[in-house]
């Protein structure tokens, strides 16, 4: 029961997360400007896009209790979101 609880709160987190980056493709955010930047504008497409995905799949095996399967999930969702945000610090101002 309770590991369906923390699986809903995980992929709320990656949905808001993936949702706020597919939301400022167009619109400067913190420190970065994407309108100048078609490959800052790529990375928070596809970024965003694959958060919400995993978000989407975290939520779907949260109701299967496979425990396979729910670590698998977490691992790519860490991993793909360490990946987005570490391939930003690539675009920070210098």
């Amino acid at each position: 029961m309770i590991v369906t609880l923390l699986m809903i709160v995980y992929a709320i987190i990656l949905g808001i997360i993936g949702s706020y980056l597919y939301r400022h493709q167009q619109r400067p955010f913190l420190l970065f400007n994407p309108t100048n930047n078609p490959a800052l504008q790529e990375l928070l497409r596809i970024g965003g896009f694959a958060l919400i995905l995993m978000a989407l799949i975290a939520f779907v095996i949260a109701w299967t209790h496979v425990v396979l399967l729910i670590g698998l999930i977490l691992l790519l969702g860490c991993l793909s979101t360490t990946f987005v945000l570490l391939a930003l610090l690539h675009f920070l101002p210098k």
